[in-house]
């Protein structure tokens, strides 16, 4: 399995048959297999998370799906004026919150976001694979107590519903614009669930993000689970 960080919130994951693509907006894609299914999949509308070049390649691959939020709608005549292709829309699937949806041999979980749209549990290949899109333990600052603390407890639940479990690889948010509690959602993960590599992401390019929870009290036991990211472009193997 092949890692790529493309920018942002944007992994490819390629592995023996599938290559799946998560919340691109920007970034170099890598030139694929053409037997190979490409699947791409955008947790929300926000634009750090979704934009309509995913459609560039449409009618570069012989099999490709989309897998889009309960947020994004997209319609033919919005997409004819944007200048996409209408016919994008037959390789869409919009999926909701909490839900399990099957599309030949991959098994698409979602989580409810503690922002907008969706988390993905990815499932294909054997592999298991964890996108949180913007599903993170939001603590600001400057927030109200109460709502920071509903903020605490909806992460935990969401999380919670997939406590104990086992993935490949996950990507998952540590935000420096957080201040002190840039690692809250991401020390939770990593406390519940099984994961074998764990790709920070939506840093807004502060890489130094992921030295600063890897030396930390709460970051340095995982050392070696975490990977540590530096630029878009960089690849993994997994």
């Amino acid at each position: 399995m092949k890692v790529t960080y493309l920018y942002h919130s944007g992994f490819a994951v390629e592995l023996q048959k599938h290559v799946l693509v998560f919340d691109y907006i920007q970034g170099e894609l890598p030139v694929w297999d053409q037997d190979k299914t490409v699947l791409f999949f955008a947790s929300h509308k926000h634009q750090d998370h979704f934009v309509l070049q995913i459609f560039d390649c449409f009618s570069q691959y012989k099999k490709i799906h989309y897998f889009l939020g309960p947020d994004i709608r997209l319609n033919e005549k919005y997409l004819k004026r944007r200048g996409v292709e209408e016919t994008v829309l037959s390789a869409v699937t919009r999926v909701g919150k909490r839900t399990v949806n099957r599309w030949e041999d991959v098994t698409i979980e979602t989580l409810r976001s503690t922002d907008e749209g969706v988390a993905f549990v990815v499932s294909v290949e054997g592999k298991t694979i964890y996108h949180a899109g913007d599903l993170n333990w939001w603590h600001w600052e400057w927030e109200d107590p109460a709502w920071n603390a509903r903020m605490k407890q909806d992460y935990q639940e969401e999380i919670g519903r997939i406590a104990g479990r086992h993935f490949d690889a996950a990507f998952v948010p540590l935000d420096p614009r957080l201040g002190e509690s840039f690692h809250l959602g991401l020390s939770v993960f990593l406390e519940q669930t099984r994961a074998d590599a764990v790709f920070p992401m939506h840093m807004w390019e502060e890489y130094d993000v992921i030295t600063r929870f890897l030396i930390s009290e709460a970051g340095r036991k995982y050392t070696g689970r975490v990977r540590e990211i530096t630029a878009s472009g960089q690849e993994f193997s997994l």
